[in-house]
């Protein structure tokens, strides 16, 4: 007959396998929390240059200007009145350029803004969507904003005589910025003439949490970056775009050449 050993584990050897599954737990932890960085570093650059593809490639299939705006979003301030930013950026498409402004009033003599913004005969009657009801109105030769009413306004009719002496009225309607919205835009933009203007096509992007445009960090109003592609796939204004992770202060760059093309490495240095 055999005896049973009573014997169960020592306290040094208990002791050795939490110690053991200690450290297995904090490099499983350590590792995922790396990968998931890793995976946060790629989503920041491939989102952002996948809008830039974008972008390019509309301009070509549509044969319009086509710009890429990168600049610091505030969605808000906190107790200290400190802004809070969100690193954002947004594709947009020329629509005509400026002929004329007056006032709080930006001129287009010669596009359809009414098929494309509906309008009315009166400032009161813009307002009444919305004393905030506003869009963007980006200035492509600036690489700013400003906000204004959604809807057009229709100023007046003009005389205008066709290739066989036949006179029409043609009229002329224009934007109306919207000073409560504009007031608060950090990228206020000037108008000249011939300024060529543009909307939003895509919805406003943003960086992950962590990363910023090393341009501007988190300051408000610095000036924009403004990527311009042309019809035939040529980039008329072009910038590097350095990204930035704060905590670690690692970055990366993705360039744009005057060809149009991207060039960008996933290495974070």
């Amino acid at each position: 007959m055999t005896k049973r050993s009573n014997r169960g584990f020592s306290l040094l050897e208990l002791l050795t396998v939490v110690a053991i599954m200690g450290m297995l737990s904090t490099l499983a932890v350590t590792s995922y929390f790396s990968a998931i960085r890793g995976m946060t570093r790629r989503s920041a650059i491939k989102h952002l240059v996948n809008t830039l593809v974008l972008a390019r490639q509309r301009s070509c299939m549509e044969g319009s200007r086509m710009s890429v705006l990168i600049f610091n979003e505030v969605t808000g301030y906190d107790s200290r009145n400190k802004a809070i930013i969100a690193p954002s950026y947004v594709v947009c498409k020329e629509v005509g350029r400026v002929s004329a402004k007056q006032g709080d009033q930006i001129y287009d003599e010669f596009t359809a803004l009414d098929k494309l913004f509906g309008y009315e005969k009166s400032v009161s009657a813009i307002k009444n969507d919305g004393e905030y009801a506003s869009m963007r109105l980006y200035n492509l030769a600036e690489g700013k904003w400003t906000c204004v009413y959604p809807k057009v306004l229709l100023t007046k009719d003009i005389n205008a005589i066709i290739s066989d002496g036949e006179s029409v009225n043609l009229p002329i309607f224009t934007f109306v910025k919207n000073a409560r919205s504009e007031s608060k835009n950090p990228s206020s933009a000037t108008w000249e003439v011939g300024d060529p203007y543009g909307i939003e096509v895509t919805p406003l992007n943003s960086l992950p949490r962590g990363f910023w445009f090393k341009k501007f960090e988190d300051a408000e109003n610095r000036a924009p970056i403004c990527i311009t592609f042309e019809p035939d796939g040529n980039a008329s204004r072009t910038e590097n775009i350095v990204i930035e992770e704060q905590l670690v202060s690692k970055r990366t760059t993705i360039k744009v050449t005057n060809t149009g093309e991207i060039e960008y490495n996933e290495k974070w240095n």
